[in-house]
């Protein structure tokens, strides 16, 4: 099982505020990742183009959820221009990392807060509300959303 991740506006607010703070939301993440031991993370974020997957998982454990390293297993490809939007491009960008990685078959979530970066008909995108990020009502719908009930 995978999750594609999305940085602003899923593990922080975004547009972020005098009072937020980059990766506030991410103990939610760790709360996600601790409920379904079986999902690996694949970031999407568009900080991906300004900083590696070792890199970006360092930030992310200055966080807290050290023990959950080995579970970010890559980032997408980068389809889009700096300078262009394309809409549902961060939906082919996942279509061409599970293409690329051999695991079109493997059951995944989405974590955005940007639905026009998908499809009106992609099923696996949970839409997350971008003002408050990550919630705890989030984290106990995921595994629901899923089909875990744990």
């Amino acid at each position: 099982m995978i999750l594609f991740l999305d940085f602003d506006g899923v593990l922080h607010p975004f547009p972020m505020t005098s009072t937020s703070s980059h990766f506030s939301a991410t103990p939610s993440l760790w709360t996600i990742l601790e409920k379904i031991p079986e999902i690996s993370v694949v970031i999407t974020s568009t900080w991906r183009e300004q900083f590696s997957l070792a890199q970006l998982v360092e930030l992310l454990k200055g966080h807290g959820g050290e023990h959950f390293s080995n579970r970010f297993i890559g980032v997408t490809p980068i389809m889009e221009s700096t300078t262009d939007y394309v809409p549902g491009i961060r939906q082919r960008e996942i279509e061409s990392w599970l293409v690329e990685n051999e695991v079109t078959d493997e059951p995944y979530i989405i974590l955005d807060d940007i639905e026009e970066y998908f499809d009106s008909t992609c099923p696996n995108l949970y839409l997350v509300d971008g003002v408050s990020g990550l919630t705890d009502h989030d984290t106990a719908m995921i595994p629901i959303w899923l089909g875990i009930s744990r």
